[in-house]
């Protein structure tokens, strides 16, 4: 292809921050995969989250140990980019673990959770998880917009509905099982965190620029967040984030085996959320460069896109489609709250939502809502996902002064991360790359501007203070986290001369992600207190 360079010699192998060939670290990291389900199915059989945990000494401890092992690998000068990778992973599954196991959930409590309602009701994600447990896993047999929630695709209800059937056969309690779902979120949560270092790596990210980039992953509060949430969010963000390393790997070899791990990946996050499908726009376009670029083999990519598509189709669409000739319902079908519901915002115009900063927004950092005593719903999209990238639609002044303190401080770097994930982007963009080609550039900002539009679109198809939340586009942070580590890397190798502009960056960067590793980490251990 005239387009690609290679940016490194065939002769050698390519190595990540580990040290180690990319299918030696692959190995490392399926083993991570492994350990982390084994630690989910563990602390599944240890926790009773229907009781009081009193303190949550295992995490907690197991953060301090890491604490401690950085500190004797610094000491002793053995604190390097391959150690990092593993602490890092190790310290996001425990602060993940944390907040699952002070977060309860059973039959009539639910803590940050998304529709789910209570256990035992007609409606909601818990009542679409009961009907497969009572029903033998069968399809609901009624229109599924006569009931919140069941118009969603079945594939995350069915598992979370086989995983309380297996745990209450060996004998748990029906409670119990409930609060054990939990933990498969967990699970979910942790492998993004794996996913996103596949991503990291196939692009050629490593050193400090790799580790900058998976600590603002592992530490980072949506990821935190929907590691306890039950509600089918996690589980699709997992399968976008695989659709798109899997359509790296393709594009960088482009096999029948590679683009059938794509169309899995895709048609099940589309079994799970039909949103998911926003990751086949840049897929797309992957797809089409091929087709123009190598049109000796022309054949052989119909054949693979005929594959691809008998595959990703019938799995992302059959549940849709099913419901659209049964029930009458639309393919992309999603119920609007009504007009007089207290968070309706569609009074305010279209500046107004999108630039309108003249009540101080960010004085509270945390979603406004009338309903918490603020005095509006916030009405700005992009001040909604700011908030809630780090606390989601919640409140978490109940914790304290010195939290709210923690909460503001967390807000401000946020935005500065945000500001440099920008500036990354763009400076990765438009110079040449060392990391991507202009094809992988293209397929990068690209799937930014989808999630960035789609977001853009939905907050004005449903104008609710609700519909703003970052749960909704989570994959753009992982893109971000890339750029801020991509344009830190690229910088230093464009300017390896300036020792001045050297040093500063990488105190700034590196402070910055620190910071907001740690504040993040003191927030969502302090709000279990």
């Amino acid at each position: 292809m005239n387009n690609v360079s290679k940016k490194i010699n065939s002769s050698q192998k390519p190595m990540n921050s580990l040290g180690e060939t990319t299918n030696e670290d692959s190995s490392k990291i399926r083993i991570c995969v492994m350990l982390s389900a084994v630690l989910c199915m563990i602390s599944t059989v240890a926790f009773d989250k229907s009781k009081d945990l009193g303190g949550y000494a295992f995490p907690m401890f197991g953060l301090m140990a890491v604490c401690g092992v950085v500190v004797y690998l610094y000491i002793n000068k053995k604190l390097n980019s391959r150690n990092a990778v593993y602490i890092i992973l190790l310290a996001g599954f425990l602060i993940r673990l944390n907040y699952v196991l002070y977060t309860p959930l059973s039959e009539t409590v639910r803590v940050r959770q998304h529709d789910v309602y209570k256990f035992g009701g007609e409606v909601g994600h818990s009542a679409y998880i009961e009907h497969f447990y009572n029903n033998g896993y069968k399809l609901p047999d009624f229109d599924p917009v006569t009931k919140a929630q069941f118009y969603q695709p079945p594939l995350n209800h069915f598992i979370e509905a086989l995983w309380m059937r297996i745990l209450t056969t060996f004998g748990m309690s029906y409670t119990r099982a409930i609060g054990s779902l939990m933990f498969l979120p967990l699970f979910y949560s942790t492998c993004c965190m794996l996913v996103s270092e596949r991503i990291f790596s196939k692009v050629n990210l490593n050193n400090s620029g790799k580790v900058i980039a998976l600590s603002i992953i592992a530490f980072h509060p949506t990821f935190i967040i929907l590691s306890g949430s039950i509600n089918n969010d996690i589980l699709s963000i997992l399968f976008m984030l695989l659709s798109v390393y899997a359509a790296i790997v393709w594009y960088k070899e482009s096999t029948m085996k590679n683009i059938l791990f794509i169309a899995l990946y895709l048609g099940l996050g589309m079994m799970t959320k039909v949103s998911a499908a926003l990751t086949a726009f840049p897929i797309a376009l992957l797809f089409a460069e091929k087709l123009f670029y190598e049109k000796k083999k022309i054949y052989s990519k119909i054949g693979q896109y005929a594959a691809f598509a008998g595959v990703c189709l019938p799995l992302g669409l059959w549940f849709p489609v099913r419901n659209a000739i049964k029930y009458k319902m639309p393919l992309v079908y999603v119920p609007r709250l009504s007009d007089t519901s207290d968070q309706y915002i569609g009074f305010r115009s279209v500046g107004e939502r999108l630039f309108g900063m003249a009540d101080h927004p960010f004085r509270n950092p945390f979603l406004n809502k009338i309903a918490n005593g603020d005095e509006y719903f916030e009405y700005n999209p992009f001040v909604s996902l700011i908030k809630t990238s780090l606390f989601g639609e919640y409140n978490y002044s109940d914790s304290g002064d010195f939290v709210v303190s923690l909460c503001k401080i967390l807000l401000f770097v946020n935005i500065i991360m945000i500001l440099l994930s920008i500036v990354g982007m763009i400076y990765c963009t438009v110079r040449k790359s060392a990391y991507l080609d202009r094809v992988e550039k293209i397929f990068f900002v690209f799937f930014d501007i989808v999630l960035l539009g789609y977001f853009i679109k939905f907050v004005f198809d449903f104008p609710h203070t609700c519909s703003m939340d970052i749960r909704y586009v989570t994959p753009s942070i992982v893109l971000g986290a890339m750029f801020i580590g991509m344009g830190y890397e690229q910088i230093k190798s464009d300017y390896r001369e300036n020792e001045t502009l050297l040093k500063v960056m990488k105190y700034s960067v590196s402070g910055l992600t620190a910071a907001f590793g740690l504040f993040s980490t003191l927030v969502y251990i302090l709000i279990g207190g």
